[in-house]
């Protein structure tokens, strides 16, 4: 089959973080299996964080429309004592502020813009994306959120053109954990899920990145499917492994308040306390965004001596400190429904073929992909004895093999390579496109 399919994506380089891999990645693979991306997508968004170095990860001859968009970023930003329009990650920092002007700001922010704050890039979107269509031979659009706000868009067009819509959720929606942090209305409540109720039912295909996901969006979607996040092979770390002085076990990513995880603290200062080789090795080091309340907490458990924290960091060195680190954190978030979070970083992390310590829900979604890839068992949050010997083994082992990082080798991984997710996305479009929806009924 094969063709044009446009893809509505706020976030794209030079954006940077988690949210641009997916679309960026199936761009430049899809071409391999029949299709050709056109992206729309803001000229100047509001990011929690640049990377212009994915500017080089673009396929060449790809066609990128830029738009306008209204955003009320700065101004938020103003209040809040902030410059710029840029924005917090996940609401990092969100519940430590005091200051009423940014309460009401934050109040404004949750209740005036649904169903998120970039609701105002909709009618530019849908302009570009229709004076695309214009020019013929456009078989299919794909919306991707968050932000969800670009599903609106995304229906407002299978509307008016009739093509074959697919709304992709890397997050969930209205049960994405961050909303409890926000001084939601119950009326804004109300009109979020209606909102993403129509989205759902009118979508010709839903696509998820968990099962758990899937579950929850089931009962109200047409159609439904897993297409998880993944790795490319391209971007992964080939050099040779080198020693370090130190046992860094590193998280590379945003880390956010529902990832504090006091018992993990207070298992590095127990190992340290037994051992005075653990504590001369151990680092606890952070590449990214860490919510105050866990350096604090970190700092109270009496690990502030072995605690690094690092920038954002581009893309690239990410993956390079992901095969780097003597053994990496991975946190499922803790929060409601959390069985059904996938991080993306799993993927990556599984594919450096570095030793993962990982806690968060025993029998959740990302502890199957774990079982499935035969990596070490996801631990329970308080599982405080589990995570000492995990600690104390880890270091052993890197003693013992020269300092350099550990391995865990082999395993079923590479079924989420990025080529192989797209050439399943290019399946979805045939099938979509090969379908009732593609002439428009």
């Amino acid at each position: 089959m094969g063709g044009k399919v446009l893809i509505l994506t706020y976030y794209w380089p030079p954006a940077g973080g988690p949210g641009v891999q997916r679309f960026l990645k199936f761009a430049r693979y899809l071409g391999e299996f029949g299709w050709e991306p056109v992206i729309i997508t803001p000229r100047e968004g509001s990011y929690p964080y640049r990377d212009d170095t994915l500017l080089a990860d673009v396929p060449p001859g790809l066609k990128v429309v830029h738009t306008s968009t209204r955003e009320p970023f700065a101004l938020y930003n103003r209040l809040t004592g902030k410059k710029g329009k840029e924005v917090p990650v996940a609401m990092t920092g969100f519940k430590e502020s005091r200051n009423p002007i940014q309460h009401l700001a934050k109040w404004v922010r949750a209740n005036f813009f649904i169903p998120d704050a970039r609701v105002g890039w909709k009618p530019y979107a849908i302009r570009a994306a229709l004076q695309e269509i214009a020019r013929g031979d456009v078989k299919a659009i794909i919306s991707t959120g968050p932000p969800h706000s670009t599903h609106l868009a995304g229906m407002a067009l299978r509307k008016e053109s009739g093509l074959p819509w697919i709304a992709d959720f890397r997050d969930p929606w209205t049960t994405v954990y961050y909303n409890a942090f926000f001084p939601r209305s119950r009326r804004t409540e109300r009109v979020d899920q209606r909102l993403e109720d129509q989205v759902l039912q009118q979508a010709d295909q839903v696509l998820v990145i968990s099962s758990g996901m899937a579950d929850e969006f089931r009962d109200r979607a047409r159609a439904i499917e897993v297409l998880y996040n993944g790795f490319d092979e391209a971007d992964l770390y080939t050099g040779a492994d080198e020693a370090s002085e130190r046992f860094y076990l590193a998280y590379i990513g945003n880390m956010k308040p529902n990832q504090q995880v006091a018992a993990l603290w207070r298992a590095a200062a127990a190992c340290s306390n037994k051992s005075p080789e653990f504590k001369r090795d151990f680092c606890l080091q952070f590449t990214g965004s860490m919510d105050p309340t866990i350096a604090q907490a970190i700092a109270e458990a009496g690990l502030a001596d072995q605690l690094e924290i690092l920038p954002f960091v581009p893309h690239q060195q990410a993956t390079r400190l992901m095969s780097q680190s003597s053994m990496l954190l991975l946190i499922i978030p803790d929060a409601k429904d959390n069985e059904r979070i996938i991080t993306g970083k799993i993927f990556e992390y599984l594919a450096s073929q570095t030793r993962v310590l990982s806690i968060g829900p025993v029998q959740g979604d990302a502890a199957a992909i774990l079982r499935q890839a035969g990596r070490s068992a996801m631990l329970d949050y308080g599982d405080q004895t589990s995570m000492e010997e995990a600690l104390l083994q880890a270091h052993s082992d890197w003693l013992r093999g020269g300092r350099m990082p550990l391995r865990e080798r082999g395993g079923d991984y590479l079924r989420y390579s990025r080529r192989g997710l797209s050439e399943q996305l290019a399946e979805i479009l045939n099938r979509l496109c090969q379908g009732p929806t593609a002439r428009g009924t």
